[in-house]
């Protein structure tokens, strides 16, 4: 088979402007449309720093996250900061430097002056000097220090203007920069917000590569991104349906810096000029429902998808936020867990501790502790002497939040009046009913009708931390018929995220014009996955090993389409495919995940493509995510030290060379080595001899396939023995000494000489069984999977194996031993006394028979495979 097709079923790309992680709305979508007969792809931008990574949701979700650059938005802040540090000419100094400066060398030139009087007049006083001159001098430095003394003047003048010029340009741009803030039209989003265009650059040449049935567009930056790639794709002659998912009313943001009424009008605009483009539109609240299709003149209201818990999701197993703060069960706690900003009102909160004696606030703050409005909250409860009763937590996993808060007394949601927050339904208030918690809410129009309508908690005036207090205060003197509202099974069960996500299939089931019914519990992987290298083919040899000696289990070689290797594999992927395609990763993860229960790497390089730092460790989050086991199976130059390989075989390569090519080698396999350190799967080895060189390894037989049937001719019958040898890449120095000599044995006339390079595989088997003699390689120690092939074909197999190698295998080698050095003098033996010659020969294919049929190698991944 070669490179797979593309599966049948729907595929649907989801894309947000974030690294995903925190984002649970858009995991939960991703997974609960995973969940049916869809394939789904999730992308993100990598975060600060970070590379471009793949993992995995749910076993069934692939998440792509994509290295960001902004450089589109980077351009408007360097503009504005040049702008900004524009000057009058020649009125003041542009940098602080420039009077630096001139002061030093003025005051050097002043130096100099000093010194020139001192010796003026020790001249005079000497009389080497006339008075006249001495006078004329006195008068010249006189006026040269008058002028270097008018320089220093001009220095604090100018120094004086450019701070009153600082001062006032300063002034003047806050001035300006304030009111252009608050200035909502005109406004030109392509101005403002360029960082729109930046993500063009970052997910439009992998959409169009992925080419999805469908583009679901998390929040507002990314639905022009969207819409362009469905236009590219009718171009193409191709539909791609559009969802946008609004998570918030944009016009409405809450305001707080970076976020001013500019901004937001920006990405307001932006929102409007693309969202009737879209195919359909899902937000978070009938109420921002209504609001957008009104405003936007949609031919349809928005379905309402609510950020909603799991009903199982307070079932998971994790600690809990009053252990964590270290409470008693008996001292009351409140808890905000959410994004911590001005506009969430965390500081209300705060505010009322003063009159809530005993009470203590736990901030589980999203993303982190460590940022500055958290260190507000510091500054303000030290202020008000509550400190102490105030915690700060780094949120937990989006799945384990209802555990986490179950321990708390009252959740808080004392969000700002701003437009969004009016119509909003917020994720939080679902996790304190899950969590079981009574809610205490600012009087937001939706949350205030929600609250009233379940009976689950109180409203209080926003902003008002006295009226805050009191709520609280109802709360904690009579807790029990809220716990019970929140705990009402009916009620957990209509704002689930279950319900929540049949609206969300029930709208894709519709846009691609199929059933789309759920298939909870996916059908246990059981395959086994290897490559991506197939060196001598080893990979489909392994894979066929397996599945002839383990009933009901699947193997799947792969190999990278390279040159004249036509090892057969089970899969090929074109070289360029395999190191570029962020499609080809995608689709090939989405198969691991749901068809693979075990993944073996060749040579420590990854299945999943090739990137700057390739190795089997960038594919480790997928498989470990969606438990897949895995191992690493190593063939040789990708672990073999030459420094320790030169001090231990006598005949190595290594020995003696410093070129390039060898050193180059030192740094893959130390690095190599290094992965390999903090690797907890099992090793693998293909040659005997690579065991003393991967810590914790086990010997796996390279596997041949023993064709008794095919011709081969009779071994050592022709006067003149033909002698076969494969010239090797890997080991120049004895490639050219195996060549010279068996040169020279031909032309004596000993030997007829079958010298073989660039041919492929089926060739190179030919002429293995028409020879009688085939040399190996004779410096690495070790023998190759191309001895195995001589063996099995019955031919007299000469190579140097070391002596602590032989002893290492269970069973005694027939293959003739010879070094660079014995070569011609073997040669010339088995070629006067062929009886011995013939019966190592003969005993070549009973070897591979014990332990290169496959046999041996699937008992040795058996417990590996468990």
């Amino acid at each position: 088979m070669s490179e797979k097709s593309t599966p049948a079923k729907p595929h649907v790309v989801m894309m947000v402007a974030n690294d995903i992680s925190n984002d649970a709305r858009v995991i939960k979508e991703a997974v609960a449309l995973a969940q049916t007969d869809v394939r789904v792809t999730l992308l993100g931008v990598a975060s600060a720093g970070s590379a471009a990574n793949l993992d995995s949701l749910d076993h069934r979700v692939v998440m792509m996250r994509l290295q960001g650059a902004f450089p589109l938005r980077d351009d408007r802040i360097r503009r504005r900061k040049q702008r900004r540090a524009r000057r009058l000419p020649l009125v003041g100094y542009r940098l602080t430097a420039d009077s630096v400066v001139q002061q030093i060398r003025i005051d050097a030139k002043l130096a100099d002056l000093k010194a020139e009087s001192g010796r003026a007049a020790a001249d005079r006083k000497a009389g080497s000097a006339g008075a006249l001159g001495y006078k004329l001098g006195v008068v010249g430095r006189g006026l040269r220090q008058r002028r270097l003394r008018l320089g220093q003047q001009s220095i604090t003048v100018r120094k004086g203007l450019t701070r009153r010029q600082n001062k006032l340009f300063a002034s003047g741009w806050k001035t300006w920069d304030d009111v252009q803030a608050k200035t909502e039209r005109p406004v030109n989003w392509r101005k403002v917000v360029p960082e729109a265009y930046d993500y063009e650059k970052i997910f439009g040449p992998v959409l169009d590569e992925l080419a999805p049935d469908v583009l679901h567009a998390h929040d507002m930056h990314l639905i022009g991104v969207a819409t362009r790639a469905a236009g590219r794709a009718s171009l193409r002659g191709r539909t791609m349906k559009v969802v946008y998912d609004a998570h918030e009313y944009v016009p409405g943001l809450s305001r707080y810096h970076p976020r001013t009424p500019r901004f937001i009008a920006a990405w307001a605009q932006h929102e409007r000029e693309y969202i009737r483009s879209a195919d359909r539109v899902i937000t978070v609240s009938p109420a921002i429902a209504r609001r957008l299709q009104t405003e936007h003149r949609l031919d349809r209201e928005p379905t309402v998808i609510i950020n909603t818990p799991s009903q199982f999701e307070g079932t998971a197993d994790v600690d809990d936020l009053r252990s964590q703060v270290g409470l008693p069960d008996d001292v009351p706690l409140l808890v905000y867990s959410g994004g911590v900003t001005r506009a969430r009102g965390v500081e209300t909160a705060v505010q009322a501790l003063p009159q809530l004696p005993g009470v203590h606030l736990a901030v589980v703050c999203v993303p982190t502790t460590k940022m500055r409005p958290v260190d507000e909250l510091r500054t303000l409860a030290e202020s008000l002497g509550v400190e102490d009763r105030v915690h700060y937590v780094e949120p937990v996993g989006p799945d384990e939040v209802t555990s986490f808060l179950r321990t708390a007394d009252i959740g808080l949601i004392p969000i700002l009046r701003f437009p969004s927050h009016e119509m909003a339904l917020p994720n939080k208030v679902f996790e304190y009913i899950f969590a079981g918690l009574p809610v205490v809410t600012s009087n937001m129009p939706s949350l205030t009708e929600f609250v009233n309508e379940t009976k689950i908690g109180e409203v209080f005036e926003v902003e008002n931390p006295t009226d805050l207090a009191a709520k609280v205060s109802r709360i904690l003197a009579d807790p029990a018929p809220y716990r019970e509202r929140a705990g009402d099974v009916e009620l957990r069960r209509e704002v689930s995220w279950e319900g929540q996500a049949d609206q969300l299939r029930n709208l894709y089931a519709d846009l691609v014009g199929r059933e789309l019914p759920v298939d909870a519990a996916q059908p246990a992987a059981r395959q086994v996955f290897i490559g991506p290298a197939n060196t001598a083919g080893q990979a489909g040899q392994w894979a066929k090993a397996i599945q002839r000696n383990n009933p009901g289990r699947s193997a799947v070689s792969m190999r990278i389409e390279a040159g004249l290797q036509d090892f057969p594999a089970d899969w090929t992927v074109k070289r360029e495919r395999y190191k570029s395609s962020a499609a080809w990763r995608a689709e090939t993860a989405d198969y691991l995940l749901h068809n693979v229960s075990h993944v073996l790497f060749e040579s420590g390089r990854p299945i999943l493509g090739q990137s700057s730092d390739a190795w089997f460790g960038n594919d480790l989050p997928v498989l470990d995510s969606a438990g897949i086991k895995h191992g690493v199976i190593f063939h040789g130059p990708e672990v073999r030290d030459p420094r320790r390989h030169a001090e231990v075989y006598p005949h190595s390569p290594f020995t003696d060379r410093e070129d390039e090519a060898t050193t180059q080698l030192q740094v893959a396999v130390d690095l190599m080595q290094a992965h390999l350190k903090d690797y907890a799967g099992p090793r693998f080895v293909a040659t005997p001899d690579l065991l003393e060189f991967v810590e914790g390894s086990v010997w796996l037989p390279a596997v041949v396939d023993l064709d008794d049937d095919a011709p081969a001719q009779p071994v050592l019958e022709r006067d003149r023995p033909v002698v076969l040898h494969a010239l090797s890449k890997t080991a120049l120095k004895g490639t050219a000494d195996i060549d010279a000599v068996l040169t020279e044995l031909q032309s004596k006339g000993l030997i007829e000489y079958q010298r073989v390079e660039g041919v492929s595989h089926a060739e190179l088997t030919k002429l293995v069984r028409d020879a009688d003699i085939v040399v190996d390689q004779l410096l690495l120690g070790a023998y190759s999977a191309f001895a195995v092939e001589a063996m099995a074909a019955g031919r007299v197999t000469v190579g140097h194996v070391a002596k602590h190698v032989r002893e290492l295998l269970p069973l005694e080698l027939p293959i003739v031993e010879a070094t660079p050095d014995t070569l011609s003098d073997v040669i010339e033996q088995l070629v006067s006394q062929r009886g011995p010659a013939r019966a190592a020969a003969a005993a070549g294919p009973q070897y591979v028979k014990e332990l290169h049929d496959g046999r041996k190698s699937a008992e040795v991944l058996s417990t590996f495979l468990q």
